[in-house]
């Protein structure tokens, strides 16, 4: 009976289990995926995150000024009626 020759894209290939051969690379890749993962996520949900605080202020700040803005323009209609009805009298 002839020997088998197993071979791969001409190279001589021995019979072996991928888990076997490579488990040490699955095991690292798939623990640096988590961590770096896990890593990012805590990064990301960083609650001293000052450009987060910053881009918070700035809205609060807008709202409160056109808050402001609408008082003056009714302030300014209310001296505008007053003045008109002072000059009529």
């Amino acid at each position: 009976m002839a020997a088998l020759n197993r071979t791969f894209l001409g190279m001589k290939v021995w019979p072996a289990s991928m888990l076997k051969t490579y488990f040490p690379f699955l095991i690292s890749g798939t623990t640096a995926y988590f961590l770096f993962n896990f890593a990012g996520v805590k990064l990301r949900d960083d609650p001293t995150d000052k450009w987060a605080k910053v881009v918070e202020n700035v809205r609060e700040a807008s709202a409160q000024q056109a808050l402001k803005n609408e008082a003056a323009a009714w302030y300014n209609e209310q001296i505008a009626k007053k003045e008109g009805k002072a000059s009529k009298h």
